[in-house]
């Protein structure tokens, strides 16, 4: 299976952003995005601190924040983590909230179940 890649909407209380060429990362729990990023569109700040554990062994306290985000058709609530000197990578979690996977022989994106509205917003 080769690299994924996509191109994303995340929004917030005050706005929005499209991010483009996103890696989607099955070996990524969460999503990770950089801090700027979550300050600019008013991401949902949720007043915890976690342990992550990165790729290379290191463990690194991120911040917690709630946004909405929108890939292909779909749009989900769903965490988002921010930490010093962090990549934009669309994790496993945020693709089962959106309902998609990857499929492994194409490399693309496939829906895991049929779309349904997930989200109120005013």
């Amino acid at each position: 299976m080769g690299h994924v890649y996509a191109d994303i909407i995340v929004r917030g209380r005050i706005g929005e952003i499209l991010l483009k060429n996103i890696i989607v990362d099955t070996g990524a729990s969460y999503t990770v995005l950089d801090k700027n990023i979550v300050e600019k569109i008013g991401a949902w700040s949720i007043p915890y601190k976690i342990d992550l554990e990165l790729g290379d062994g290191r463990i690194v306290k991120a911040d917690v924040y709630a946004v909405i985000i929108s890939l292909e058709d779909r749009s989900a609530v769903t965490l988002a983590l921010c930490f010093e000197n962090a990549k934009n990578v669309i994790g496993v979690r945020t693709l089962e909230d959106l309902g998609l996977k990857i499929d492994p022989v194409s490399s693309k994106l496939e829906p895991t179940r049929p779309k349904i509205l997930h989200i109120f917003i005013k």
